[in-house]
């Protein structure tokens, strides 16, 4: 019967620490129903509206690349597809590059 009861007690144990554990590690990071989203699609607009604003290595318009940059990092940073859809607006709606 100790066996029996040393047995239940680790188990037991071992479930509570795995639960707790799991808690902590899934609290501190929220989940979103978009997690899996395609970022490069996005992210290839932007460059294609850079290209527009450049001819070879030479830029056009260096506040337009400047702010190309900063959409494309802020692009790459984005958690969500929303956002990343608010990121192309803001370029479309700031440049003269056409959707």
């Amino acid at each position: 019967m100790g066996i029996n009861v040393k047995f239940t007690i680790a188990v037991i144990a071992v479930a509570v620490i795995g639960f707790t554990a799991s808690s902590y590690f899934f609290s501190g990071q929220p989940i979103s129903g978009d997690w899996m989203f395609d970022k490069s699609k996005y992210i290839q607009k932007i460059d294609a509206c850079m290209e527009s604003q450049t001819v070879g290595d030479i830029s056009l318009n260096s506040f337009a690349k400047n702010f190309l940059t900063n959409l494309k990092a802020q692009a790459e940073a984005a958690e969500s597809e929303e956002e990343l859809k608010e990121i192309v607006d803001r370029l479309y709606e700031i440049t003269s590059c056409e959707p």
